[in-house]
């Protein structure tokens, strides 16, 4: 196993036959501790689990998808820290992003704490909160990493048409950028359900909260 590896679950414990490498409690079922009687838990492996979340809710979220699978799915322990990884993942000290204003204060103060500079898309009241699609190809520059958007928004309640999001994915594509697109209240639309919008792009990271994922594909 490689030293970059940090845990040998992500091998699979299965094809480990002596575990060796472990720095924190050796691996145990739960009726090995003394639990005293009624212990209907005593078949549980107290173990370290995937870093990329529970396998069994990473297949729920993406059964329905034609194209996503398991290993694109990462869970995180809310939006918030999905929202983290991405950013500090994606942004270097004086890099760029687009977003889309309002927006997650997430998505805001952490692209600022490591020095990135923020080129902000408002949205207007007077305009429907219409998302201006031609500014934000106007403000890709060699330095961009990423857009961020949100659909639907939040707090306005504005959604983005299937169109929309493939011509920001186009722009994304045609810059070799990302595009994050916040989906949290997808699932709140009373018009036709899109596509999870990960789907359509291997450009584009879709993230979401229950718990929280973020996904993506190769």
């Amino acid at each position: 196993m490689p030293i970059e590896v940090e845990s040998p679950e992500q091998m699979g414990y299965d094809r480990i036959r002596n575990n060796l490498s472990e720095s924190s409690y050796t691996d145990a079922f739960l009726r090995d501790i003394d639990m005293g009687p009624g212990n209907d838990l005593k078949d549980l492996v107290l173990a370290y689990g995937s870093h990329a979340g529970h396998e069994g809710i990473r297949e729920l979220i993406m059964k329905d998808s034609y194209r996503i699978t398991k290993e694109d799915i990462l869970l995180t322990v809310g939006a918030a820290a999905g929202l983290f990884i991405i950013a500090t993942t994606l942004l270097e000290k004086d890099d760029e992003l687009i977003v889309v204003r309002p927006n997650y204060a997430t998505n805001i103060e952490t692209p600022r704490a490591i020095g990135a500079r923020i080129n902000f898309v408002d949205l207007d009241f007077d305009y429907g909160f219409e998302l201006d699609i031609e500014k934000i190809k106007s403000l890709v520059t060699p330095r961009t990493k990423y857009i961020s958007v949100t659909h639907p928004h939040n707090p306005t309640g504005a959604c983005l048409s299937a169109s929309e999001i493939k011509e920001l994915a186009a722009i994304a594509e045609d810059n070799q950028i990302r595009l994050l697109v916040d989906e949290t209240y997808r699932d709140m639309v009373f018009e036709e359900q899109l596509p999870l919008a990960a789907e359509l792009s291997p450009n584009i990271i879709s993230i979401s909260s229950a718990g929280s994922f973020a996904a993506t594909r190769p």
